[in-house]
């Protein structure tokens, strides 16, 4: 039996609605950081340069961070924007898969964008399977069943207690 020269990129998805899913996406790409490799981050539905994690990205050699979202939460004015940006991301992440750019591509809150319908789950499980050596972190909520088959790593994160349960006026779990 042949056996296939080339390894294949590993799946790993971070869903639920617990905190964490983009910090332990981001862990990961310190990791192959610090091996020397590339990393490309899209970030759908994210379009603040303001947060912490793109403040500190940016400046960092061997990754690139795509804001494929407008700077406000999804609304019904906000859709349009939300869509043809999710679409971008796609066309993004496509473009890095072809041209090999990169040894990590982490899609970041791309299972929103599937829930919210900007994006069909069809062209994500297309996307995954040319991945190549590439591996794919993909994070949000609600995975449908065919992407946790394909995934290699999934992890579900919980929420048990959040601050903003107590005060409505906190901006962030750490304050920042």
């Amino acid at each position: 039996m042949a056996m296939n020269s080339a390894v294949e990129g590993k799946i790993i998805v971070y869903y639920g609605e617990g905190e964490g899913k983009t910090s332990a996406s981001i862990g990961h790409a310190i990791r192959m950081l610090g091996h020397n490799k590339k990393v490309v981050i899209v970030q759908f539905m994210k379009g603040r340069q303001t947060t912490g994690e793109y403040q500190f990205l940016k400046h960092v050699d061997n990754i690139q961070v795509y804001l494929c979202g407008p700077p406000v939460f999804l609304d019904r004015e906000s859709r349009k924007t939300h869509l043809k940006n999710a679409k971008e991301g796609l066309k993004i992440a496509n473009r890095v898969l072809d041209e090999k750019q990169t040894d990590l591509l982490i899609l970041d809150e791309i299972l929103y964008a599937v829930k919210f319908g900007l994006l069909a789950e069809d062209d994500v499980l297309e996307l995954l399977e040319k991945r190549g050596c590439t591996a794919i972190i993909l994070s949000g909520r609600d995975p449908g069943d065919r992407i946790i088959e394909m995934a290699d790593i999934v992890t579900h994160t919980e929420q048990i207690k959040y601050h903003w349960d107590k005060n409505s006026n906190a901006t962030t779990m750490m304050g920042y």
